[in-house]
């Protein structure tokens, strides 16, 4: 490869902990999880998830921002970052949760990335969700990760994509090179998808380094 972009999933990721489901699924009851159970089992998106499990929330927010605080960074992240400067790879975020957590997370650990997500914003005590890049004709992820790796892939440039979940598989799949764990592994398996697993981001570092991808490579 001699340009080349990273996409990278942050739930379960990054942050070794999926921060949404988590947080929504032991602490707003029996509605919040049976949509994660619906969505898993592909019965309803993730933007009715994410709609579903903050109605069934109801409470102070502010907590699901201290909670993300909280919780530890993969830190083979920065090693990933690293390499993929010196290599001239770009290296973007792409989630299907929510900036409100998300932001807060990566402060926490000065982690500066560029990053599309979902928003929530809350004014004057009223929570509001915005979609900015789902794509109706699929319908499927609040945030169609894939429109964003085809932007890349237009500009002539080889796809690595790391994830380890069910919003990963249509972005993947459109991969020159993945790297999985988790739910997006077993995709892979079933689906005969070529790919890498991992455990830990330094791993996924290591091997752009073996590989020398990128501009300098």
């Amino acid at each position: 490869m001699t340009k080349a972009a990273l996409f990278i999933d942050f739930d379960g990721t990054i942050s070794p902990v999926d921060i949404s489901n988590t947080f929504f699924t032991t602490r707003a009851g029996s509605d919040a999880r049976l949509v994660v159970d619906q969505w898993k089992r592909g019965l309803v998106s993730s933007r009715e998830c994410l709609i579903r499990e903050l109605d069934a929330f109801g409470g102070d927010l502010g907590e699901l921002r201290e909670f993300a605080r909280s919780l530890p960074i993969d830190r083979g992240f920065f090693q990933l970052q690293k390499e993929c400067r010196r290599r001239g790879v770009g290296v973007f975020v792409v989630s299907d949760g929510l900036d409100f957590y998300i932001e807060p997370f990566l402060a926490k650990h000065d982690a500066k990335v560029k990053t599309y997500s979902n928003r929530l914003v809350i004014k004057d005590g009223i929570c509001s969700l915005a979609f900015p890049y789902y794509n109706q004709a699929c319908g499927h992820c609040a945030n169609c990760k894939s429109s964003h790796v085809e932007r890349e892939k237009r500009k002539g440039k080889a796809i690595i994509y790391v994830g380890d979940g069910l919003s990963d598989k249509c972005a993947a799949s459109k991969a020159d090179l993945i790297f999985a764990k988790g739910d997006l592994e077993e995709y892979c398996k079933i689906q005969g998808i070529p790919y890498h697993r991992f455990d830990r981001l330094s791993e996924v570092a290591d091997q752009i380094r073996l590989r020398r991808i990128g501009e300098s490579g």
